[in-house]
């Protein structure tokens, strides 16, 4: 994520401020140079966490009736809550406890319905072969008066979904090629798994499955709904972007089923950058905007550019994410990063004004590792942890000793995670020197104090982002090289402005420099290379940027200014046109057509067959295959 901090801060910090309203639709009693409450929310000196009394900052969202409801936000300002999961060591049988907060200004009972089977008690155990129970949570007074009723996403269980065969050369998920789908939707992906199970990948990761901001009302610096803000979650509700839960759990099975297993992106460390939130007013300066939407409709709120305190808390704005739910007590106080060598800023500052979680909090390391834990009952295999860098090494080693402790007591054989620390010029700090903040051995005795076993911590990668021009950054492997996912690029190296873009005669990003039989060597590379033992290698498969507007969105449709709606679409001057991206009858590196490099194109870099062939030899996988063993087409 250091990577993009010249790209985004200026966007991020000041979020909307490019979304500048009409001037009849500014507050008329205020001065054209507004006087935001920003300089009041920060930190004070070596303080950590928000005051004790900015509880009172919660139940923001406004109740059915109020104009501003929208039938996502439930009633939220009387009850939020959210279904925790821990199976039996066998994973045959789950308890559910439903965690609840209920507004101290009602007062009633509470009652839990699994699948129509109303109870007062909020845990009920469910055994295989199950399927997935929906939840209802209600306040009732005086008998049957409901107060407020609380709809959850529905539970699922891991023993409904397909096992995953693969021969004994994966390891059990231990060991394998795993392809990022950058900016592919569920149904593509879904469309794809047979080709890639059969090309001998061990998995496909998806970008973050969260709910996360997606809006067709206001462009943001001429774009529609950029790429970095599925980065921005508002809730762990499993709408996003790339498709609804339940085309998420359709895809997930078809690839399980193929013989695939599937990854995905856990934001974990922040929620949404300041000032990109439900309320409708913000400002900066003499610039006044309103509010965002999400991709699965929920309220969130951050305490960034509020000028005026809000209705229905009678308070300042504060950092509430509901449907989570997370208040302002969940999170750190307000703290820019001006050190990247100092593990105190690095673990409690906001990275480029994202909202970041206190990770300290006991209630907030099982609220992460239970949302992990959905992941895991939807059909997910494993993990990357993103902006892992910003949660300290101790904080994690709970996190995942509390999924284990979710999963019946270890984490799953076949479970994997890699955790995006980006090493540079901090690598003394966060990998060669061990310190309270260094994710080598460090980190390996933090997991082991909590509880961790040998074989748990085995399964928990730190992604190499020293590879491939500078690894080992200490000279040295300062834990098994085995324990280092490795990968040629990555989609933060696409971006102008990113620190890894230069690899210099070492590694290739495709669409900076646009060669393909350079790039497809350094890929080929990574599997041929001796020089480290990595088990977990990754393959990127993204899209190209559009040269003649500067726009970086994928081609999915949601980036279209033609889906722009509302008086701020005169904005939009870098639209990306849809297209689709499973295409069955293509080979890899299309990217180019008759010799000429597509703009807003998918790259299907997976698809080539000499990185499939080197990959397949790295595997131990038979090498004498032809195109349709391989899924891809006769002419490829």
């Amino acid at each position: 994520m250091k990577q993009l901090i010249q790209v985004l801060s200026a966007v991020l910090i000041m979020a909307g401020m490019l979304y500048q309203l009409s001037p009849q639709n500014k507050e008329q009693n205020l001065r054209d140079w507004c006087n935001n409450f920003d300089n009041d929310n920060g930190c004070k000196g070596s303080q950590t966490d928000n005051p004790s009394d900015w509880f009172n900052r919660n139940f923001q969202t406004p109740p059915k009736g109020d104009p501003l409801w929208r039938e996502g936000y439930q009633d939220y300002h009387i009850l939020q809550g959210y279904a925790q999961q821990k199976y039996s060591s066998d994973l045959r049988s789950c308890t559910v406890s439903i965690y609840t907060r209920v507004n101290p200004e009602y007062q009633g009972s509470l009652f839990y319905s699994f699948d129509g089977d109303l109870q007062t008690s909020p845990t009920k155990q469910f055994s295989a072969p199950r399927s997935e129970v929906q939840v209802k949570v209600y306040l009732k007074a005086g008998g049957d008066i409901i107060i407020a009723q609380l709809d959850l996403q529905p539970v699922d269980f891991v023993w409904n979904h397909p096992t995953v065969n693969q021969s004994s050369h994966f390891k059990n998920g231990q060991k394998g090629a795993v392809v990022e789908l950058f900016g592919w939707k569920y149904e593509d992906v879904e469309q794809e798994c047979e080709m890639m199970a059969k090309a001998g990948y061990l998995g496909v990761k998806v970008f973050p499955p969260s709910e996360s901001i997606l809006d067709y009302e206001h462009p943001e610096n001429g774009e529609l709904n950029p790429w970095y803000w599925m980065y921005q979650p508002v809730s762990y509700r499993l709408n996003s972007r790339m498709g609804t839960v339940e085309q998420l759990r359709k895809m997930i099975n078809t690839c399980r089923s193929k013989g695939l297993r599937v990854y995905a992106d856990a934001v974990v460390n922040h929620m949404s950058g300041n000032g990109n939130d439900m309320f409708p007013s913000h400002c900066y300066g003499s610039n006044y905007w309103g509010n965002k939407n999400s991709s699965g409709g929920s309220p969130w709120y951050t305490q960034g550019f509020a000028y005026q305190n809000w209705t229905w808390s009678n308070a300042r704005p504060g950092m509430e994410f509901p449907a989570v739910p997370y208040g302002p007590l969940d999170f750190h106080c307000a703290r820019p990063i001006s050190s990247w060598n100092d593990g105190f800023i690095l673990n409690y500052g906001w990275l480029v004004n994202l909202g970041d979680l206190n990770t300290e909090s006991d209630y907030v390391r099982q609220r992460i590792a239970d949302y992990i834990t959905d992941l895991l009952s939807i059909g997910i295999s494993g993990i990357r942890i993103d902006a892992a860098k910003h949660i300290s090494p101790e904080n994690l080693a709970y996190i995942f000793k509390k999924l284990a402790n979710n999963m019946g007591g270890k984490l799953p054989d076949d479970f994997t995670a890699y955790l995006e620390v980006i090493i540079g010029g901090e690598k003394d700090l966060l990998m060669c020197n061990e310190n309270w903040y260094n994710y080598g051995k460090s980190f390996d005795n933090f997991m082991k104090q909590a509880g961790l076993s040998d074989s748990d911590i085995y399964k928990i990668k730190i992604w190499s982002s020293d590879y491939p021009k500078e690894h080992p950054a200490c000279g040295w492997w300062p834990i098994s090289s085995e324990r280092f996912a490795a990968q040629q690029d990555c989609h933060d190296d696409q971006n102008p402005g990113s620190s890894s873009r230069d690899m210099q005669d070492k590694g290739s990003v495709l669409i900076k420099e646009r060669n393909v039989d350079r790039h497809r060597y350094f890929n080929k590379q990574l599997f041929f290379r001796t020089d480290g033992n990595w088990q977990i290698k990754l393959i990127l498969s993204s899209y190209s940027f559009i040269d003649s507007n500067g726009a970086q969105a994928p081609p999915d449709g949601h980036s279209d200014c033609a889906r722009c709606i509302g008086s701020a679409c005169s904005g939009c001057s870098k639209s990306v046109p849809y297209k689709k991206a499973h295409n069955p009858n293509v080979c890899g590196y299309t990217i180019y057509q008759n010799g000429q490099w597509q703009q807003g194109e998918y790259t299907r870099v997976h698809r080539d067959k000499e990185i499939i062939i080197e990959m397949r030899r790295w595997m131990g996988l038979s090498t004498s295959v032809s195109n349709a063993e391989i899924g891809l087409p006769d002419h490829c």
